[in-house]
């Protein structure tokens, strides 16, 4: 597996958030239970410094004399000299209370508010008292919980606050919490195996997961690679996939149709292009062959020349076309934008259409803006957009036609309508009229009309205004082209 591969990346992330997860889960259940554990210990610590208290108001009750209650018990205790023997019937007594109850294994201490220990259990030694005294603090209202500890020794604590008779004594039991430690540890490296072998696990079940997830990818990918210049026309199919998945699908068979359609526009302008070509130089080479086949007057040269020339022009002119075309397409920035004054802009272009159309006598109507209107835009490559479509409007107007220049204001953008009546175009030939080389072939008519560029010309040339051009005609009424321009 590569490390920089998105299945490594996913195996690894899928189990770096399965870690974290466990580890988490494995802490809380961790220290749940160190807690619970400890409350118990406290809870039993708690009854057991109650149940010494209640042996200290038994002796309270023994009548070893009148004169000896429960505070002559204790002046007893601290004064071993006057009353040892007595001191050794208590203890035994204390002694015997503390294996009835079953607390021959803890630490049970009995001191008073200054820390002077009154009575304790055999097992309750000098270094042990010092150890209490250092980590438990005195208190004669509040039950004290601590974990008495000096490496190796621990252990679990109450120190219990009882009063007799107005005498403030502290009840101090003291168990080791070996037990629930060793029970800790055990949970403890019980969880950590458990995570390290479910990561262990995991780690697989990721990779197999990621396997599953990225087989389509790896499909899609495989698929692609079979798909050649040849083969642009087929697609992968869409609902063999999950729904994420079809994003991919969708954005590669978007991108097939695109190359498809692009393969599909330069081997039309390839072929369009050599068609355009090869027509007048085919025209040209008959012309030269006619003039080298034989003796002919200088008249026939000069008229085999002209004919030379003007399929030369007509050469150029296809070039210069294309030339415009792949600027536009590729090199914007050939446009140089200014603001223009769009009424004197299209007075302008009235007035340049009034002389085309006087050949042909066609009438020119002129409906200007109500108000002053500026765009920004190249004057130049604008006169050319009007000048190709106004062209067209003559060409295929008849004699004493009419053609209609209107211009309009709405939503901050100019309308201006090239409306003709000419022959019109067929409804399904106008989705084509902007493509390179389209022309309409007329029955009866003598020769081809223009190079088929003129009208592509001026969409590039809108488009780049950020505008439009659309079409609207009918056979035998005429047609209309309205140029749409944003207003500054």
């Amino acid at each position: 597996m590569r490390f920089n591969s998105i299945r490594f990346k996913a195996s690894i992330l899928y189990s770096a958030i399965l870690a974290v997860i466990l580890i988490v889960f494995s802490g809380i259940i961790y220290f749940s239970v160190d807690k619970i554990l400890y409350q118990n210990l406290d809870h039993e610590l708690r009854i057991k410094a109650e149940e010494i208290s209640g042996i200290l108001n038994a002796y309270e009750k023994i009548k070893l004399s009148e004169e000896f209650p429960l505070n002559r018990i204790l002046e007893i205790m601290k004064h071993q000299e006057t009353g040892m023997s007595q001191k050794l019937i208590i203890d035994d007594l204390w002694r015997s209370q503390i294996k009835v109850l079953n607390l021959e294994h803890d630490f049970i201490n009995l001191i008073d508010l200054q820390g002077r220990i009154t009575m304790h259990s055999n097992n309750f030694s000098e270094p042990l008292a010092r150890l209490f005294r250092e980590q438990i603090p005195l208190s004669k209202a509040n039950v004290i919980y601590k974990t008495v500890h000096k490496t190796p020794f621990k252990l679990r604590a109450i120190s219990l606050p009882v009063n007799f008779q107005g005498i403030n004594l502290i009840v101090q039991v003291g168990t080791s919490p070996e037990k629930i430690d060793a029970l800790l540890e055990k949970v403890l490296w019980f969880m950590i195996s458990t995570v390290i072998v479910l990561l262990i696990l995991t780690s697989f079940v990721g990779r197999i997961f990621s396997d599953n997830v990225l087989n389509p990818v790896k499909e899609v990918s495989d698929l692609a690679n079979s798909i050649t210049y040849k083969k642009l026309s087929e697609r992968i199919k869409e609902n063999r996939f999950d729904h994420e998945m079809e994003y991919l699908v969708k954005s590669f068979n978007g991108l097939i149709n695109r190359l498809e359609t692009s393969f599909s526009h330069i081997n039309e302008f390839s072929s369009h292009t050599a068609h355009e070509l090869k027509t007048p130089l085919a025209i040209i080479r008959g012309e030269i062959e006619l003039a080298l086949d034989g003796t002919k007057e200088s008249a026939e040269y000069k008229k085999i020349l002209r004919d030379c020339l003007e399929e030369i022009d007509r050469m150029i002119k296809v070039i210069k076309d294309l030339l415009i075309l792949a600027k536009f397409d590729y090199k914007p920035e050939i446009f140089h934008f200014t603001d223009i004054n769009m009424n004197t802009f299209l007075n302008e272009l009235y007035e340049q259409s009034r002389i085309l159309t006087e050949e042909k006598q066609i009438a020119v109507i002129y409906k200007g803006l109500k108000s002053e209107v500026v765009i920004n835009a190249d004057s130049v490559h604008l006169r050319r957009l009007f000048h190709n479509i106004i062209s067209n409007a003559i060409k295929y107007t008849s004699m004493h036609g009419t053609i209609e220049l209107i211009s309009t204001i709405k939503d901050k953008k100019v309308f201006i309508d090239i409306k003709d009546s000419g022959r019109g175009i067929a409804t399904e030939n106008l989705n084509k009229i902007f493509d390179k080389f389209y022309r309409i072939y007329q029955e009866n008519e003598e020769t081809e009309i223009g190079n088929g560029l003129g009208l592509s010309i001026a969409l590039s040339i809108a488009k780049a205004h950020h505008g439009n051009i659309l079409a609207d005609s009918k056979i035998g009424e005429g047609s209309t082209f309205t140029v749409i321009l944003p207003i500054v």
